[in-house]
């Protein structure tokens, strides 16, 4: 029997299918690293001097009072206001707003973290609002009637009314319906909070829609294929927890459901979104326009009932920042449920926990570094069964000369070739999966570690070595760890004991080492640095048990050979006496020893 054959096919068959799961759950992981979304330089923001806003007064009085509601038939269109621009920051961010729609210009996320291409002429803050036209902005607002009619459009010219450091008050008046909105900054967290006044003289039901839009492209990429970068989408949390994602290309370009918790713009690591009134119900509306690239658009609607000459007061609360299950949970409940964790979540979620307690713990607090110690945990937890299944690999390569002079037996009856191979297995306590079990363990580890790379925004822009890999979550740009990573797996297959003595075979499992390296070169540069810890640390586990196990291949198998020659001289048995199916209890205690 080819047993050896067999078990590089099995050993193939295992890669092929981690392969296949590998473009089947992640699409997009052989490529380029997913940058930054889009960012533009800080725009030129006007902030209203005491002199030159229109003097604060109480709602409902003023010169945009002055008429009544009432005497101003609907469909009447807004006056155009001068565009006027207010800066809101705080420690953490600096949102702009603009009149134009009452709508977030900007939000740029301050702090080192957040520098983008850092000590370069090109250095700037990440912005979550992309400049593009032509997709509304964030907070924007559309009011409809009941039958559909369209009293006030998103793109309705506002009034600044009132603005201080942490708030911006704008209102507009259009068909007798004034909508007053407020928009406010909390310096603790990444929530900004949108008030919303509706008065008019006649009574108002209908529907409130806060817009929030932005251009991507169509999701690219698959296996061995480059792909520019995982593309903005749409986001709905409806009832039950169910979080649906829009993006364009979709089978299904439009969503609705009820119930929403939240709906916005979900990014990689950053979220633009906003949350309902509490206690009113919802509904989201999710739009994809085009095929290759285009608008995304998500609405979240609300009802809209306000007497005659009453004013109705709707408060949303809304998030823009990074995707931190911490800075979600400050501002919302919901807004955890667009964190990503896919199919590995448990375990993800499990390596993410244990890298942030050695990053908090061990100096000098680097990402890089707890991964490193990440890998030492992890060998850890495995050392018992990885150490059992070298044990068995170096058996294997004890009785290998046994093996061959078995097969030459019984090359006619392969039945009973797999019999007494078995048999001799068994004495031996050799498992012959066993060289397969140490990349098995390895594997859902390795999965679970690039879906961390590519969810956890607190490994985004985390360096390792400043000037060498900036960014665990982007590739290395110079190649040096796949490349290192690679000549420690052949390293690793050379200290390994295997049972393969067709030199084809063993040629085979270093192309496999190779292409592996080749796969690595576009991944993200914390995966490759775990796999590379992984191997040298593994050297240090085979070294150790051969010196401890006083393992000398050659010199063990000319040993066997010898004592089957003696014994062929001899006459006194049988060639399948001496190969472990057969002979006395001494004569296998020798061929043993």
């Amino acid at each position: 029997m080819k047993n050896q054959n067999q078990n590089l096919l099995v050993a193939v068959a295992i890669w092929l299918a981690c392969m296949f799961g590998l473009y089947l759950f992640f699409p997009n992981v052989i490529g380029p690293k997913k940058p930054a979304p889009q960012q533009q330089p800080e725009p030129a923001v006007q902030s209203p001097g005491p002199t030159s806003a229109p003097p604060a007064s109480p709602l409902g009085t003023g010169a945009a009072a002055a008429t009544k509601p009432g005497d101003v038939p609907r469909g009447t269109p807004a006056k155009t206001h001068p565009l006027r621009t207010v800066t809101l920051e705080t420690p953490l961010a600096r949102t702009v707003v603009t009149s134009e729609g009452a709508a977030v210009q900007s939000i740029q996320l301050l702090g080192e973290k957040w520098t983008l291409h850092k000590g370069s002429s090109e250095a700037a803050q990440v912005d979550l609002v992309p400049s593009h036209s032509g997709e509304p902005l964030p907070f924007t607002t559309a009011l409809k009637g009941a039958d559909g009619a369209t009293l006030i459009p998103a793109a309705t010219s506002y009034e600044l009314v009132r603005s201080d450091a942490t708030s911006a008050t704008f209102r507009a008046e259009q068909g007798g319906v004034t909508i007053t909105k407020t928009f406010t900054v909390n310096p603790t967290n990444y929530g900004i909070g949108l008030a919303v006044e509706l008065k008019s003289a006649q009574a108002v039901n209908g529907q409130l829609a806060v817009l929030s839009g932005t251009h991507a492209e169509e999701p690219k990429g698959g296996f061995l294929s480059p792909h520019s970068n995982v593309p903005a989408r749409t986001i709905c949390a409806a009832a039950n927890n169910k979080v649906e994602r829009v993006a364009i290309g979709a089978k299904n370009p439009v969503f609705e459901a009820p119930a929403a918790q939240f709906a916005g713009i979900d990014e990689q690591y950053f979220l633009s979104a906003v949350m309902p009134p509490q206690g009113v119900a919802a509904s989201c509306r999710l739009e994809a326009q085009g095929s290759k690239s285009g608008s995304l658009i998500a609405s979240l609607i609300v009802p809209v009932q306000a007497v005659a000459d009453a004013s109705a007061h709707l408060d949303f609360q809304g998030y823009a920042g990074p995707k931190d299950d911490t800075d979600l949970l400050a501002v919302g409940k919901p807004l955890k449920l667009s964190i990503e964790w896919g199919f590995w979540s448990v375990i993800a979620e499990l390596l993410l926990g244990i890298m942030k307690f050695f990053y908090r713990v061990v100096p000098p607090h680097n990402w890089g570094f707890a991964i490193i110690l990440l890998t030492l945990a992890m060998k850890a937890l495995t050392f018992p069964l990885q150490h059992k299944s070298m044990k068995s690999m170096q058996e294997m390569q004890r009785i290998q000369p046994q093996i061959e002079e078995m097969k030459k037996k019984f090359a006619g009856d392969p039945q009973r070739q797999n019999v007494e191979q078995m048999k001799l297995f068994k004495e031996h306590g050799v498992n012959p999966m066993g060289s397969c079990l140490p990349m098995l363990i390895q594997m859902p580890i390795w999965f679970a570690l690039y879906t961390t790379l590519g969810v956890s925004v607190e490994l985004y822009n985390a360096p390792f070595i400043h000037g060498w890999i900036n960014d665990l979550t982007a590739k290395d740009p110079y190649y040096i760890l796949p490349v290192a990573m690679g000549i420690t797996m052949i390293l690793t297959q050379i200290l390994t004991p295997t049972p393969m003595s067709n030199p084809s075979q063993k040629t085979m499992g270093y192309v496999m080492s190779g292409f592996f390296s080749l796969l690595m070169l576009t991944l993200p540069s914390g995966l490759t640095l775990y796999i590379f810890t992984n191997n040298v640390l593994s050297i240090g586990q085979q070294m150790y048990l051969r010196r401890k196990l006083h393992v000398h291949p050659p010199k063990a198998g000319s040993q066997t050979v010898e004592v089957g020659k003696k014994k062929d001289d001899e006459g006194g048995k049988k060639k399948d006496d001496r190969t472990g199916g057969g002979g006395s209890a001494s004569d296998r205690a020798k061929l043993r020893a």
